[in-house]
């Protein structure tokens, strides 16, 4: 918030905030010289005239700005600003792509900063009462000085050059206040700009403006769609030949890529880092196309369908997923479930009874909690899990239990496995063979191509490169008699 305020996003910018300080300080300067020159004909008249000015700050706090930031309205400001950054920070736009999150997070932001816009115009609005009350103290003390000076000019006790210097003394007491309004009429006034400022570029993109403000505690998109492709057991799933460089990059992350999944089959993803494992998940979610050939989904050429259909019709936990700081509900369904699926997925994911559904995950709210990692990471497949009871057909684990222990890890994917089972198709990459050996077939990627494609037994049959990597990795756990357990 500092830096933000030095920036000027928070508040007026530094250096003019110190021009108003200044600028106050010469006011309060002035007006307390005013206030000892009017001393000079009655010290009455000064208590009075300074004393009402000065009562100015506080008789009209309830309109000016010393009352915007309530703990209501410094609610509304974080959620604001945690939905904006969702829609713009990098972290979670693979997420808010994929899950089609975009208007739901546009929603959040607007309600949130709706909110916080009239619980700010209600604390800084002038009143009535105060006001008018403000407005009448000041008539009334500079009248009785004014005629206080008229009445001793016409007994001559004063003569016409002191009565006009103590006049303007009383009228210079004003200074005074002045810090009061200066205060707040520029936030008033930078408010009022950016709201007119971005009148035209709201109007041209169309839809905000004329929707209804949603409920900023909770606002939800509807459901997924039905299944828009595929069976009920899944999609098919076919790379043929499927190349792809990263723009700038002379060097193809994945170089002739042939591989089948069937519908409702689980295959497992294995290879050195660098292989094209992530990348390949990428190209799936449509977050990039092949560089060349094609992958086809029963069928059908993925270019060729719809990008938001077949975004309903997927779900991914991504190893760096993203831990919304939102209630548990929202975090597993973010766009939407009944509570029975929520509630199931859960389970499914091993994380039933790690907070209420409308417990809001994060430390920095009254009413919040924060995870442990594992748990966090219960709560992502458990968001993956309830995608396939609203119908995807297409489950990417990418990593989904790097923080989970080994007996963690394998408990949490056999609970997948049987809640998918048959009911979607599943691929799952994982550094782990405690896991993958669980899937129906597994690949091994090496250098952008397929090594091998079989089960865990006819893999480590043939001895190939799978066999290198599994004894290469058994061989940190225990053994017995020399022999790999």
């Amino acid at each position: 918030m500092a830096r933000d305020f030095d920036l000027g996003i928070a508040a007026p910018p530094l250096s003019y905030s110190l021009g108003m300080i200044a600028a106050g300080l010469v006011h309060l300067v002035v007006g307390l010289a005013q206030v000892g020159v009017l001393s000079a004909y009655a010290w009455w008249a000064a208590v009075l005239v300074g004393g009402a000015w000065a009562s100015t700050h506080w008789l009209l706090r309830p309109g000016t700005l010393w009352d915007r930031n309530t703990g209501e309205a410094l609610a509304a400001e974080r959620r604001a600003e945690y939905a904006y950054r969702l829609a713009a920070a990098p972290p979670a736009a693979k997420e808010v792509r994929l899950f089609g999150l975009s208007e739901w997070v546009v929603a959040q932001f607007a309600a949130s900063r709706s909110r916080l816009v009239e619980l700010r115009w209600q604390a800084m609005r002038l009143r009535p009462l105060p006001t008018w009350t403000t407005v009448g103290l000041l008539v009334g003390t500079n009248g009785i000085v004014m005629w206080s000076l008229a009445r001793d000019l016409a007994s001559a006790t004063v003569g016409i050059g002191e009565a006009v210097v103590f006049a303007q003394a009383a009228m210079g007491a004003s200074a005074l206040a002045f810090g009061g309004l200066n205060w707040s009429l520029p936030y008033i006034a930078q408010d009022v700009a950016a709201v007119l400022g971005l009148g035209g570029p709201m109007a041209a993109a169309g839809k905000l403006l004329a929707a209804p403000a949603p409920d900023p505690r909770g606002v939800r998109s509807s459901p997924r769609r039905a299944r828009q492709i595929g069976s009920r057991t899944g999609v098919r799933v076919a790379l043929h030949d499927v190349r792809f460089r990263y723009p700038g990059h002379r060097m193809p992350v994945l170089d002739g890529v042939d591989l089948t999944v069937q519908a409702g089959e689980s295959v497992a993803i294995v290879g050195l880092n660098g292989a094209g494992k992530t990348t390949l998940v990428k190209l799936l979610c449509r977050l990039y196309d092949p560089t060349e050939g094609r992958i086809a989904i029963d069928g059908v050429d993925l270019r060729q369908l719809d990008i938001d259909a077949w975004r309903q019709d997927i779900t991914a936990v991504f190893q760096d997923f993203i831990r919304y700081e939102l209630p548990v509900r929202d975090n597993v369904a973010p766009t939407g479930a009944t509570e029975d699926a929520v509630e199931a997925a859960l389970a499914a994911a091993g994380a039933a009874g790690i907070a209420g559904l409308d417990t809001v995950l994060s430390p920095r709210y009254a009413n919040g909690t924060d995870l442990s990692g594992g748990q966090w990471q219960r709560i992502a497949l458990a968001r993956a899990l309830c995608a396939v009871e609203n119908g995807a057909g297409l489950v990417i684990l990418d990593e989904p239990t790097a923080q989970l222990d080994v007996r963690g890890e394998a408990e949490v994917f056999d609970r997948i496995l049987t809640a998918v089972r048959g009911r979607c198709t599943t691929l799952l990459i994982s550094h782990r063979f405690s896991t993958v050996r669980h899937a129906d077939r597994i690949c091994v990627l090496e250098r952008g191509k397929v090594a091998e494609v079989g089960t865990h037994d006819e893999l480590v049959g043939r001895g190939g490169r799978y066999r290198q990597l599994y004894d290469l990795q058994a061989s940190r756990f225990a053994t017995d008699g020399g022999g790999v357990r």
